[in-house]
């Protein structure tokens, strides 16, 4: 009830984006803000979305919030820093 982006289509086309990282790595794309974050704790990063917008995560605990329409591209951007 909290997830007020297109969680579906966030999902769709970070499939597709993340399919082409060679990286052994464990992303999720949760829909809540405030819970996002601790259900994805084993994750190694991630999206938890909010209301247009979305909180990036690393291993559970938040490292920035961006608008919904930079979502991906920062995950992407967080996902290039990790060796």
């Amino acid at each position: 009830a909290r997830t007020k982006v297109d969680l579906i289509e966030i999902v769709n086309q970070g499939e597709e984006k993340l399919y082409k990282i060679d990286k052994n790595l464990k992303v999720a794309i949760m829909g809540c803000p405030v819970n996002g974050p601790g259900e994805a704790r084993e994750a190694d990063i991630g999206i938890a979305c909010g209301h247009g917008e979305g909180l990036i995560f690393r291993k559970g605990e938040i490292i920035k919030k961006v608008p919904e329409d930079k979502l991906l591209t920062e995950l992407l951007s967080e996902i290039e820093k990790i060796g």
